[in-house]
């Protein structure tokens, strides 16, 4: 056997990622990925749904902007989170095998029923719903808070977070019926950021860098992602927190229950006059905080045994 056949005949190793570059493209290819998909879908959707061969489409598109707007972008999202569903099923946290036999769909069914939630103990199921608890509270506690500086900021002349994107993206949000505002933003936005950015980029930081680079970087990566000042403090203070529960509990259900919880309960204290209750002063931030933390401090003993 000749020189050059036997170097044919090698098995080819794949180098492992050692370079900053090279663990820098692994951890942000899925978040790039998502971001062209769904930009594309919704390109696309926004395009098509007037051109639709029905008598007053492009009228009806028109007059109903705003709440087209939030469902192009719910349905863009789940199109675009298709995309990373076979990187998510690789580095989700799972108990028992997924038949890799199966389609991607079939696969990711499996994972739902047997690894999304896992044994169904006492003791996870009390921790699940303190992941829940803490996505109310601690939602509550920034949304007060960041109300009072906003009202600072504005009354000495630097109106930040008031931005105009956020005003927009605002409008759009409550411009849709309740039960369709809680199936995009308590269901579907929940899931889908959950899988890209705990998931998938959050797995995969943990496997070059330590615990707290991991929670803080998939964090602000999720804050970055919502475009806008306000978003951006909010999101990563809540990605801090849902990166945690899911390290402490294993479990992908954590974070999901806790960013539903999160995003219901603001879209509906939003739609009531109770939200002005909780704008008074700094009184109900200071104990909305102590709430978060109390809750977060009994979750964090749930899962890992500790005071």
């Amino acid at each position: 056997m000749s020189m050059d056949e036997k170097e044919r005949r090698k098995p080819k190793i794949t180098p492992k990622r050692t370079t900053t570059l090279q663990k820098l493209a692994y951890v942000v290819r899925p978040f790039v990925l998502y971001m062209l998909v769904k930009t594309a879908a919704m390109f696309v959707l926004a395009i098509a749904l007037p051109a639709l061969p029905i008598t007053g489409a492009a009228v009806w598109v028109e007059n109903n902007a705003h709440q087209l707007s939030a469902v192009v972008n719910g349905v863009a999202s789940l199109i675009a989170a298709g995309f990373l569903l076979n990187d998510f099923l690789i580095e989700a946290s799972t108990d028992g095998e997924i038949d890799i036999d199966k389609s991607i769909l079939g696969q990711f069914a499996g994972f739902l029923k047997t690894a999304f939630v896992g044994k169904k103990t006492a003791r996870k199921m009390t921790g699940l719903a303190l992941c829940a608890l803490l996505g109310i509270t601690a939602s509550l506690a920034l949304n007060i808070w960041f109300e009072l500086l906003s009202g600072v900021l504005s009354g000495a002349g630097n109106p930040v977070l008031d931005s105009e994107k956020y005003q927009n993206v605002e409008a759009i949000q409550y411009s849709v019926p309740v039960w369709l505002g809680i199936v995009l933003y308590g269901i579907v936005a929940p899931a889908v950021e959950e899988m890209v950015f705990r998931g998938v980029i959050f797995s995969r930081i943990k496997k070059f860098y330590s615990l707290p680079r991991a929670v803080v970087c998939s964090a602000l990566l999720f804050g970055v992602f919502h475009a806008n000042l306000p978003q951006f403090l909010y999101g990563t203070a809540m990605g801090v927190l849902m990166a945690l529960c899911y390290e402490y509990s294993a479990c992908f259900a954590a974070p999901v229950l806790m960013h539903m919880a999160a995003n219901i309960f603001v879209f509906m204290m939003s739609q009531t006059a109770a939200w002005t209750t909780f704008q008074a002063g700094p009184m109900w931030g200071v104990l909305s905080a102590a709430l978060a933390a109390g809750v977060f401090w009994g979750l964090r003993k749930v899962f890992c045994d500790c005071g």
